[in-house]
Parts: structure tokens; sequence; C-alpha cells
């Protein structure tokens, strides 16, 4: 579920289109919960089928500490009916995170992106990255950047951190807890022969002889026990803090990076719809509108419209995270323009859980759109 800043981000749109086009007027400052949701409810087609969202807005006493956004949304959408002048039932597409397109509102046939100062683009896993590089005759699942491309540094990394954990048994007397997250109620136990790992309603026992490798000990724990106390049990007792733990995480990052470099330019064959797809440029043009500061529209082209070109990869390792640098250069229209995107490779839920992520991100920030999208003036 959206959070309650970019609810009221993306409704304020709605809200100032509304006002705009039906020429209805009400003193901004002086708005009530109530009286914004009843304008939208009875001029957005689907806002009812939001239940949860709108909910969270019912829930407040006033605007007062949200004003800046609701401000903003309104003039973007007034802006929004000024220079489109678009025809249609408006929908609120935002809540539906599923889609294909980035659209967050629909008016009529045309869709529209709302953002306002973000850096970052996408989340998708690196296995897309991947496919749309170099289009391997079986596609990639799942990719695990660090077990797919330096699995022996990994290894070490991961053994190294287990060992560490499982020393805490000999350190402890017995049923005595050796980690407790209190936030969760989870926590680690020293048992008679083993570690007991417990959340409020579940504990998994693991023998001190087991020597688990990582995907098992995510299989044995399960995401969320793992998470809130093999993955905050590091974040305490190493990240930052054990020399060799950061070291054996840098070497693993750097080898993934290097071999990495290494496959793709050895495999190129881009698939240029995916690519520009990183680049939120899609089979349909649309619109994308910047609902912060000085209020900016543009107009995103076709896909078909553009040309796609890999120029160079860099890998950097600052500290001990992997940060993928892609330089692209996208042709269409407007000209010729050489985009740097950061792929910043970590696990976001806690070391070893899971897979890592691959957030893709701008190395500007959004205004670096106007190369490759056209301006609406």
């Amino acid at each position: 579920m959206a959070d309650i800043k970019t609810i009221l981000r993306e409704l304020s749109v709605i809200l100032g289109y509304i006002l705009s086009k039906y020429k209805l007027t009400f003193t901004e400052e002086l708005i009530d919960v109530k009286t914004y949701l009843d304008f939208i409810r009875k001029y957005c087609k689907n806002v009812n089928e939001c239940n949860s969202e709108i909910r969270k807005i019912e829930e407040l006493d006033n605007f007062i500490i949200h004003k800046d956004i609701i401000q903003n949304g309104l003039k973007l959408g007034k802006l929004l009916c000024e220079k489109l002048n678009l025809d249609g039932d408006i929908y609120w597409l935002g809540v539906k995170v599923n889609s294909k397109y980035p659209f967050d509102i629909k008016i009529g046939e045309t869709g529209i992106s709302l953002k306002e100062d973000s850096h970052i683009l996408k989340n998708p896993s690196f296995a897309d990255y991947l496919n749309a590089l170099v289009q391997p005759a079986l596609p990639f699942k799942n990719v695990h950047v660090f077990r797919e491309f330096s699995p022996i540094e990994f290894k070490k990394w991961y053994d190294y951190t287990y060992l560490k954990l499982f020393e805490e048994f000999s350190k402890h007397n017995a049923n005595e807890i050796i980690f407790n997250y209190a936030k969760r109620g989870t926590f680690i136990r020293k048992g008679a022969s083993c570690l007991i790992f417990g959340g409020q309603s579940n504990s998994i026992e693991i023998g001190t002889n087991e020597n688990l490798n990582e995907i098992s000990f995510n299989s044995r724990l399960g995401g969320y026990i793992f998470e809130h106390t093999v993955s905050k049990w590091i974040k305490e007792k190493l990240e930052k803090k054990d020399e060799q733990y950061e070291k054996l995480k840098k070497e693993c990052s750097s080898k993934a990076g290097d071999n990495l470099k290494k496959f793709v330019n050895r495999n190129l064959n881009l698939n240029v719809g995916k690519i520009l797809e990183l680049f939120q440029i899609y089979d349909i043009p649309y619109y994308y509108g910047k609902s912060f500061r000085d209020m900016q529209l543009y107009e995103v082209p076709n896909s078909k419209e553009c040309k796609v070109s890999l120029v160079n990869i860099e890998i950097k390792v600052p500290q001990s995270q992997l940060n993928v640098y892609f330089t692209f250069t996208v042709s269409n229209s407007n000209g010729s323009n050489s985009i740097i995107f950061r792929v910043e490779c970590r696990y976001s839920h806690g070391q070893f859980k899971g897979i890592p992520e691959a957030k893709l991100y701008y190395t500007d920030n959004v205004n670096h759109l106007q190369n490759l999208y056209k301006i609406i003036k």
C-alpha cells in the first residue's frame, strides 16, 4: 500500500485537474478532509474501489503537515488541464502497482505518471537487466548477483558470518538470550546443542554441528525469522564493526562486478524495448508530471521513436556495496543523449536474506529527463 504522502500527491493532482476543468473553487488554506474527499469522490470514476487508501486520508485530523504536497499537487493538476485539455473520465491508477505502465492517473485514454524529486527509477530483479542486455536463449530468473558472478567469494563471506554467529554459542549459558530484537519480538537463544531462532509464535532449532549453506539457512528459518534474527544480529555485531566481515563482503562485491562486466561485454545483445522500459519509455506515449518546486510537464515518446546503444559499464564498490554504472546513448526526435544509470546491488531487507535487490537510479535528478522527453510549454 502506498504511503500517505504518495496518496495525497496523486489525489491532489486529480483534485487540481477537477477544479480547473469544471471551474470549481474553494479556499485552499481552509480545505478540510471531508471537502477534499467529496470533490474527488464526485468526479474521479474509480476512487471508491480504493477504500484502504482513502481510509488513510479519512483518519487525518487535518492537512496542515501535508500542506506543501497538496498545494504542489493542485498546481500540477491545474497545469495538466490547461496544457493538455484532455477529455474522458478520470481514473486513479496509483494503487495498481502491477501495471506494465507507470501511470498514476488516466484521463480518457491518456496515461499520466507523477513524481516529486526522486532519483530512484525502478526496483527490478537483476535478471531483468541481464535479459535486456544479453537476451539469453533461456531467460534468467531470480538472479542472485553474488552467487551467479562471485560464488567462491560469496561462500567465504557467508561462511565467515555463519561461523561468527555460531561462535556465540560458547559465550553464553544454556537458555540464555544471545540476541533480542524487541521491536518484532524475535530472538536468538542458546539451546542444549543448538541455537534457537524464534518469534512470537514459533521457533526453529539449528544444531551447532549442522553447518548450513546460505540457501538452506534461509529455507529453514523462513524470510521473517531470518530477517529479524540473523540479519539484525549481523547489523548489530558485524556491519561496520568487524574488519574481516567488511573485507570479505567487499571482495565478493568487487569480483561479482568484474565478472558481470566481462559477461555482459562478451554477450551483449540489447533488447531495445526492455532497455527503454528502464527509462520509463514504452510502446505507447504518455505524459509525465513533476510536482515539486517548479511544476513541469513532459510528453514521453513512443519506444518505436528511439534508438539505444550501450556505451560503457563501470563497476564501483564504495566501502563494500556493489554499484554498477551503465552509460547508454538514446536517440530520438529530441536529439542524442548520454544517460548514466546506477544499479545498487544490496540486501535491502537484511544481509543474506533471500536475493539481493538491484535498485535502479538516475545519476542526476528527474530534471535530467528533459533530455529524453519533450517538455510541454
